[in-house]
C-alpha cells in the first residue's frame, strides 16, 4: 500500500513558518522593551544622584554656588522629561507587543488547526491501511485454504 501523504502539507510548512515569523518578531519586541526597560531604570538613577550631589550641595552652607544649584536643577528637569518620554515609548512598545502576541496566537490557532487535521487523515490512513492488510492476509488464508482442499485458486 502507498505511504501516508498529507495534501495540504504545504499549507501546514507555510503556517507553521508563520508562527516561527511571527514569534521571532516577537522575541525581538520583548528585547527591544528590555532596553527601554534598562534605559528607564539608568535615567531614574542618574536623576537620583544628581537629586543627592545637588542636596549634597545645599547642605555644605559654607561654598554654595548658584550657577552648580541651576544646573543641577536644569539637568534634573530634562531627566524628568525624558523619565516621562520614556515612560511613553515602554507604553508604545508594550501596546506592540500586545498585538504581536495577537498575531502570534492567531497564527498558532491556524497551524494547531492543520496539524489537527493531518492527524485525523493520518489515523483515518492507519485504519485504511489495518483493513487492507486484514483483507489481504484473508484472502491469502483462504487461497492456502482452498489449496489444501484441492480446489482451483482464482
Amino acid at each position: 500500500m502507498k505511504k501516508f501523504k498529507f495534501k495540504l502539507q504545504i499549507v501546514l510548512d507555510k503556517r507553521q513558518k508563520e508562527l516561527e515569523d511571527r514569534q521571532l518578531e516577537m522575541a525581538q519586541i520583548q528585547s527591544i522593551l528590555k532596553q527601554q526597560t534598562d534605559k528607564l531604570e539608568m535615567l531614574i538613577n542618574s536623576q537620583n544622584l544628581t537629586k543627592s550631589a545637588l542636596e549634597t550641595m545645599l547642605g555644605n552652607s559654607q561654598n554654595i554656588d548658584l550657577v552648580s544649584i541651576k544646573i543641577h536643577q536644569d539637568y534634573i528637569d530634562k531627566l524628568s522629561g525624558d523619565i516621562q518620554n520614556q515612560h511613553k515609548i515602554i507604553s508604545d512598545t508594550e501596546q506592540e507587543l500586545e498585538a504581536k502576541q495577537q498575531e502570534v496566537i492567531e497564527a498558532l490557532k491556524a497551524a494547531k488547526m492543520l496539524e489537527k487535521l493531518k492527524e485525523k487523515h493520518h489515523r483515518e490512513f492507519l485504519v485504511e491501511f489495518e483493513f487492507q492488510q486484514q483483507k489481504e492476509l484473508e484472502d491469502i488464508t483462504q487461497a492456502r485454504f482452498r489449496l489444501g482442499r484441492g480446489e482451483k485458486v482464482n
